[in-house]
């Protein structure tokens, strides 16, 4: 009949989370007795909390007359629905300026990314390689300083999902300028407050990769108490070991570090981490500037690094990287 019908599936047992289920209809006749299959899927969403669902990619400064964009990554196996999630920014010490995503139910996949945006058009025709089908276009984005400040992803429960705060100075310090260049995140499961885990899109992919991997993505994989990876990198934000992450993995936490950077002849190069509290696992990464602000020679390079605990415990490694590049 013109008005349709329900059908109630009754099953012999429930549904459980984190399960992908297909629905096949055969033998449906349309209005002029077309016979034909209908299959379509789906899944229990879950409540996103902090950890489930990241900040992985955000433009800030556009091209001119361009639009901003925040990219999230679902880092969980929940499926898990945006409706009535939020997106903000911080101002007069508080959360403010609070964006609904959206008012409809809206399901992230696991392992998925969405771009979040007030002008998907813009950032289409910005950027050639961007999926419009990872896109979410919102009425209005909150503001979003070109110079620095805070991103927030609140979800339903008014609780804060994740946060970043960016300042231009993360940037590769190599870059001319900076305007349409996206910040990406380097690991998904490292924090988003450490600033070495952020890295300027790379140049070969447009300078940013709305909806798909980023350019400077690396997954580390801890071997030792102290790993380094890759041995030899190349600076020159091409996407290809643009730095060189400098792994930990400890027995136990309450380890305070510094992380110094020095040239094969011992002179000081880079203070990448001073006196900062360790996890019993994690990784740092250096991009191959200096303290002057300037990218260092091609050659080899010594990584000091030093752990000590309030009771007098103290570890003390010496690591070597090789910063390459065309010659």
């Amino acid at each position: 009949p013109t008005n349709g019908k329900i059908y109630t599936l009754n099953l012999s047992n429930k549904l459980t989370f984190q399960t992908t289920y297909t629905v096949t209809a055969t033998g449906i006749s349309d209005c002029v007795g077309n016979i034909g299959n209908s299959t379509f899927s789906f899944s229990l969403p879950e409540q996103g909390n902090v950890g489930d669902i990241v900040i992985n990619e955000v433009l800030f400064n556009p091209f001119t007359g361009g639009s901003d964009f925040v990219e999230i990554y679902n880092n969980s196996t929940k499926y898990i629905n945006l409706q009535n999630w939020e997106l903000a920014n911080f101002d007069n010490d508080s959360i403010s300026n609070r964006k609904t995503i959206t008012t409809d139910p809206y399901v992230l996949l696991p392992k998925q990314f969405l771009v979040l945006t007030k002008d998907a058009a813009n950032i289409k025709q910005e950027y050639l390689n961007a999926k419009e089908d990872r896109m979410l276009q919102m009425s209005t984005l909150p503001t979003y300083n070109i110079d620095e400040g805070n991103v927030y992803l609140v979800n339903n429960l008014n609780q804060v999902v994740d946060n970043f705060s960016y300042n231009e100075k993360m940037h590769f310090a190599l870059l001319n300028d900076v305007k349409g260049v996206s910040l990406e995140r380097i690991d998904y499961n490292r924090l988003t407050s450490d600033n070495t885990n952020w890295h300027s899109a790379a140049e070969d992919v447009g300078f940013a990769t709305p909806g798909y991997e980023n350019s400077q993505y690396q997954k580390v994989e801890i071997t030792d108490e102290i790993s380094i990876s890759p041995e030899t990198f190349s600076p020159d934000n091409d996407g290809i070991d643009d730095v060189v992450n400098i792994s930990y993995q400890f027995a136990e936490a309450g380890y305070v570090a510094n992380i110094v950077i020095y040239d094969a002849k011992g002179r000081l190069i880079k203070n990448l981490l001073l006196n900062e509290l360790l996890g019993t696992k994690g990784t740092f990464s250096w991009d191959g500037i200096n303290e002057n602000n300037e990218k260092a020679a091609i050659g080899i390079y010594i990584i000091y690094f030093e752990a000590f605990q309030l009771n007098g415990d103290t570890k003390k490694f010496k690591k070597t990287c090789v910063l390459g590049g065309h010659l």
